[in-house]
């Protein structure tokens, strides 16, 4: 399963860069510790190759953890490695294309992929249930970092 979210921000590209690639800043604005009830910390700088965002639910369990592999050429690459529907570990790659479109606007583009870990049979219900349940904070996340940047960037 795979696809592209987009958002435009009214930002110039260094400041939208530092937003999503600082793992600090990126719990200020991603939607996925309201919507799970997960506690996340960062573990590393935040800001290089091999820095993780910790995931643990309410009783103090690590539930998965978000990696940071890359950040070049205006994109910044993660991966996963997190428990899904069932208990069942996932490994979604998450990368954020980080591209100008003036000197004070940026688009940021969020691209997804992962292999839902089931058998081939019930692949389509799973392709279903990611497109209805993770698509949207996908969306939501984007929504958040533009509102942030902006409102940051207003000050």
């Amino acid at each position: 399963m795979k696809w592209i979210e987009a958002i435009d921000i009214q930002a110039p590209l260094d400041v939208v860069h530092r937003a999503v690639l600082d793992q600090h800043t990126l719990m200020q604005w991603s939607a996925w510790p309201e919507a799970t009830g997960y506690t996340c910390r960062v573990d590393g700088d935040g800001q290089s190759p091999g820095s993780q965002i910790v995931f643990t639910d309410p009783k103090g369990v690590e539930q998965g953890r978000q990696t940071l592999v890359s950040a070049e050429d205006r994109i910044i690459r993660n991966t996963m490695h997190n428990r899904g529907p069932g208990g069942r570990w996932v490994t979604p790659l998450v990368d954020f294309h980080i591209d100008p479109i003036t000197e004070g606007r940026t688009r940021v583009s969020l691209a997804f992929e992962v292999e839902p870990p089931v058998p081939r049979l019930l692949k389509l219900l799973a392709n279903r249930w990611l497109r209805r349940s993770i698509r949207p904070l996908h969306v939501k996340d984007l929504q958040q970092l533009k509102d942030l940047v902006e409102r940051s960037h207003a000050q």
